[in-house]
């Protein structure tokens, strides 16, 4: 029997981005065959890159440019929710990415994962990771001040996602391994696993991909079944 799934569009990461919070633009999101950019401005914030600016007009199709009209105590996070709700309610098998350090948009995205919609919060652009093969470079500073530099620990680079999954699916595949029966929990572990080097949100991902890729079928409830013979 044909494989109908081969034929099914890549899922859409939906990215809304709270400029009055992240000022940090990765242009290399933006006119990504699978992302629905949408990035909110502050009534007071007038002013943007020229770079920033192409970049948005070029891939005026995938962009959404949202400007309050009036400011106010938490109105772009109330504005910014409501675009979130429009958007789960047009694609809710999308993945759907906050881009900001406040931490208050936190109670929404545990809203939203309740109701099994796959949403995330990233403190800015270099946590945001999508699920399949794209793979993004590192974010372009815009309208940025220059600081002084200061010796900087060099850094290992993070284990790409399928680097993650051989490791997930060597230790699960162990006969002695600990195999949890419930897909948070099963988040949880791998978070611990790879030594707190992913988030909660990139976890989930993790569980998704191996889902799709046959390793583990999620039931009702959250039920995790294992199918862990070598393919």
């Amino acid at each position: 029997m044909p494989d109908v799934t081969a034929d099914l569009p890549p899922p859409v990461n939906h990215v809304l981005v709270d400029f009055e919070n992240v000022h940090e633009i990765n242009h290399a999101v933006i006119g990504n065959k699978t992302v629905s950019f949408t990035l909110l401005l502050g009534a007071r914030q007038t002013k943007l890159d020229v770079s920033l600016v192409e970049k948005l007009l070029e891939h005026a199709a995938s962009v959404q440019l949202v400007r309050l009209s009036s400011s106010g105590k938490n109105a772009l996070d109330f504005t910014l929710a409501y675009y979130v709700g429009r958007a789960v309610a047009a694609d809710p098998t999308g993945f759907f990415h906050i881009v900001s350090k406040d931490t208050g948009y936190d109670p929404l995205i545990e809203h939203l994962r309740s109701k099994h919609i796959r949403a995330h919060r990233h403190d800015d652009f270099t946590s945001l990771t999508f699920s399949g093969p794209a793979k993004l470079p590192a974010p372009i500073p815009i309208a940025a001040t220059p600081k002084p530099k200061s010796p900087i620990k060099p850094k290992a680079p993070p284990a790409s996602l399928d680097q993650r999954e051989t490791q997930v699916l060597a230790h699960l595949r162990k006969p002695s391994a600990t195999r949890p029966k419930n897909k948070d929990k099963l988040a949880s572990f791998f978070v611990a696993h790879l030594g707190h080097k992913i988030t909660d949100g990139q976890a989930l991902d993790l569980i998704e991909n191996l889902s799709q890729a046959g390793h583990l079928t999620i039931g009702e409830k959250g039920k995790v079944t294992y199918h862990l013979e070598p393919k």
